[in-house]
């Protein structure tokens, strides 16, 4: 099962090997950061319930950066790990 999509993968695997590792751990990094930041912001919302409204946004959008930096991640990993 592939779970990056063969049109950005192609783009991928134009690049430099050693770039594609240094790549995928700075994405790796941010979709963990971005993890970490979810986490904590649905911990805050659960505590202080008044401010869950507010932090809808900020929760999607930490969703998404985290999803995109996930499958970028995975993506030049992969390419880095195939060589």
């Amino acid at each position: 099962m592939n779970i990056v999509p063969a049109a950005i993968e192609a783009q991928i695997n134009r690049v430099d090997r050693q770039r594609s590792l240094w790549i995928g751990i700075s994405l790796a990094v941010l979709a963990v950061g971005s993890f970490f930041r979810l986490l904590w912001m649905l911990y805050v919302s659960m505590a202080f319930g008044a401010f869950a409204g507010p932090l809808a946004f900020h929760v999607v959008f930490s969703l998404i950066v985290g999803a995109a930096a996930a499958v970028g991640a995975i993506g030049f990993l992969t390419r880095y790990h195939k060589g």
